[in-house]
């Protein structure tokens, strides 16, 4: 291995098939029911045995009772192999991670030899951690395993908890405490200098962090803040290409990729990566939406404090969606939490609609849940201004860009198409594909024209 192998991160991996021509035969509405299907039959309940292994410490009876099924009902060579494989990469994992805190937050500057090296261990750690869930998949089909632990809050609960943040606009949103937001150091990586943010998180109890990608050479370069979608887990995977990313090689734009709550390193313990949303319904949502609202607030104040570049604020399905809030309720914050553009992919207008009775909710089966628990659509809708925008953002109507998919039945193109005409958006900055959910966001890999039109929104909001 050379010298300039060593000491840089390994460029990320190709997906295949998507840059290609047979990528557009791909990403057609077909793909789109067929990821819905394996979401919700297969990935999220072979992810809720991995989750209950993570926290059963070896013992078949736990692991058992965290599924809420008879130990005799479980196949036990399979279990076996699942909890002795969670338990070994977890505690792998776990002691990555510490020497990668370590390392990137030492007292003196170590080289970039053991940064890099610091971040390839973590990252093939967190992978071989996050693969073990496939040891789940025998036990999916002999048991069936749910996909979501519910837990859902009664109505009563959820008003102790956030009736009081009815009264208005001020008491929805309150302009977020300012932390001491601690960045690592950088190491060199295919996009630019990789580092680190790690804060006091203002909602949720444990720490916030956020991944940066520094464009080189560029002085006070203009901020993108892109925020992901439930059980999107980019931290815990090797590294792949991404058109937003690339932007800072590509644009001279600085990116930044927070962590979500219940997401990767913050995953609540015995639950998989952004469960917690959908099994504590409907506070999940407005816990989840409350605490990433306030952080991505204090991210575009960190980026104002560290460059005098315009601030864009965006985010794709439940990213956009909280996204497309903090670019609302800013207009009762003070300028330094206010983004100067907005880039939305995915996104709707009715939150009510995609949280609780669209595609991705009745995948699980949220609305019985819901109404066993005394929600009616009218109770939902009472809680509807804490989980979407609430009259028109801060930045003037051609500093929004929107991407949506015209067959997308996760976020509904009719939610979405509304938003834009509600704020009037001109016809130049809203992209309509003819695909989903999932293949309107990949399709940026092709066609990254959305993209692009973002950046130049970004660029003249300067």
């Amino acid at each position: 291995m050379s010298q300039r192998q060593r000491d840089h991160l390994p460029p990320p991996l190709e997906i295949p098939l998507l840059g290609s021509r047979t990528g557009n035969l791909l990403l057609r509405p077909w793909f789109d029911r067929v990821t819905i299907r394996w979401v919700t039959r297969l990935f999220f309940p072979m992810s809720r045995g991995w989750a209950a292994a993570g926290v059963a410490e070896g013992s078949q009876r736990r692991f058992a009772r965290e599924l809420g099924v008879r130990t005799a009902d479980l196949p036990r060579a399979a279990t076996t192999r699942l909890l002795n494989a969670v338990h070994r990469t977890q505690d792998d994992y776990r002691a990555a991670r510490e020497e990668w805190l370590e390392t990137f937050y030492a007292d003196s500057q170590p080289a970039q030899e053991r940064l890099a090296a610091a971040e390839s261990a973590r990252e093939r750690a967190a992978q071989a951690y996050m693969a073990t869930r496939a040891y789940a998949f025998p036990i999916h089909v002999r048991q069936r395993l749910p996909g979501v632990a519910f837990s859902i809050t009664d109505p009563d609960t959820v008003a102790a908890a956030h009736a009081h943040r009815l009264n208005g606009p001020a008491t929805r949103f309150p302009p977020p405490p300012a932390p001491e937001m601690r960045q690592t150091y950088g190491v060199g990586g295919g996009y630019g200098e990789v580092s680190w943010l790690g804060w006091p998180s203002p909602g949720a109890g444990d720490t916030a962090w956020a991944r940066v990608y520094t464009p080189t050479d560029v002085k006070n370069p203009p901020t993108l803040i892109h925020l992901h979608g439930i059980g999107m887990e980019m931290e815990m995977w090797r590294a792949q290409r991404d058109p937003v990313n690339a932007l800072a090689r590509d644009a001279g734009i600085r990116v930044i990729r927070p962590e979500g709550p219940w997401h990767g390193s913050r995953m609540m313990p015995g639950y998989h990566g952004g469960e917690p949303v959908l099994a504590f319904a409907p506070e999940g949502y407005l816990d989840y939406l409350q605490t990433w609202v306030a952080e991505a607030a204090q991210l575009i104040r960190w980026a104002r404090a560290t460059s005098t570049g315009p601030v864009l604020i965006g985010g794709l399905s439940l990213g956009a969606l909280t996204a497309q809030i903090v670019g609302t309720v800013a207009a009762w914050w003070p300028r330094e939490l206010q983004a100067d553009a907005m880039f939305l992919v995915a996104t709707s207008g009715d939150m009510v609609e995609v949280g609780f009775e669209g595609a991705f909710a009745q995948g699980f089966g949220l609305g019985e849940k819901l109404h066993e628990h005394g929600w009616t659509h009218d109770k939902l809708v009472d809680y509807r201004t804490l989980m979407e925008p609430q009259g028109p953002p801060v930045m003037p109507p051609e500093r929004v860009v929107m991407l949506l998919g015209r067959k997308d039945a996760v976020t509904p193109y009719s939610g979405g198409l509304a938003l834009a005409r509600q704020w009037h958006l001109p016809s130049e900055n809203v992209f309509v594909r003819n695909r989903g959910h999932f293949s309107t966001p990949l399709g940026l890999h092709q066609d990254p024209s959305p993209l692009h039109r973002a950046v130049e929104v970004l660029r003249a909001s300067a």
